[in-house]
Formats: C-alpha cells, structure tokens, sequence
C-alpha cells in the first residue's frame, strides 16, 4: 500500500509534463473549453467576469496540479516512513525541481514559452499543499 502513493505521485508528474508539451493550440482549445464553461456558470449564477478568463484558468491549474502534487509527495514520503524534517526537505526541493523541468518542457512546445513567475506559482502550489499537510497532520496529533 505504500507504493500507492508513490505511483499516484508518478502518474501525476507525467500527466503535468505531458500537459506542458501540448502545443499552444492544443493547450488553448482545452483552457478555452473550461473557459466557456466558467462563463456559462457565470451567467446562470449573474455573475459578471472582467479580464482574461482563460488565462486565469490556466494559472489556477497549474497552481492546482502542483497543490495536488505536494499533497501526493507529502502522502509519499509519510508512507515510506520518512521523518518530518527529511520529507520536508525532499518534498520541497522536488517540487522545485519539478516545476522548473515543467517550464523547460514547455519552452519546447510550439507557441508555449518558459517563465520564472511560472516556476514560482507552481511551487507555491506544493509549498501550500505542504504546509497545510504539516497543519493538518499537527492538529490530529492533538
């Protein structure tokens, strides 16, 4: 069982890398589409959404799959029996390296470029996945 983890947090940087090499295109249609969907639901609860919606979105996103990534990670490493303050170290620098390896993909993929503000929402994702673990995980030994 706690392999699982390890597998699911795997799967998971290969969804996020095979997502970052979509060409822009493709990348575009899929944001555009949840996009629409935002402005429908906008709509029905009249709600008026100002800016560019769809970039919002995939900011969000990637914000949320490296959330989910550093709640993966920090299951991970509890599961392979890693002590708190070694876990943290590993969960933190592999986060990094992650979301650096992420916008060096995408400076590969046609009409996508690579940028540090990037990297820095992608690791605040899993830097807040983190410590809300660390806050959860304190509270229950209460």
């Amino acid at each position: 069982m706690k392999y699982l983890w390890v597998f699911l947090t795997a799967c998971l940087v290969g969804i996020i890398y095979y997502n970052s090499s979509l060409p822009l295109k493709q990348s575009s249609e899929i944001s555009g589409w949840f996009a629409a969907l935002t402005h429908l639901l906008a709509q029905h609860l009249d709600i008026h959404l100002a800016g560019d919606v769809e970039h919002h979105i995939r900011k969000l996103a990637h914000f949320c799959e490296f959330a989910l990534l550093g709640f993966l990670l920090c299951h991970s490493f509890s599961a392979l029996g890693v002590s708190n303050r070694t876990a943290t170290g590993y969960i933190l620098f592999l986060a990094l390296f992650a979301a650096v390896l992420d916008e060096y993909i995408q400076s590969f993929s046609p009409g996508r470029a690579s940028r540090v503000k990037d990297v820095l929402l992608d690791f605040s994702g899993v830097f807040c996945a983190w410590l809300e673990y660390r806050i959860w995980e304190w509270s229950a030994r209460k």
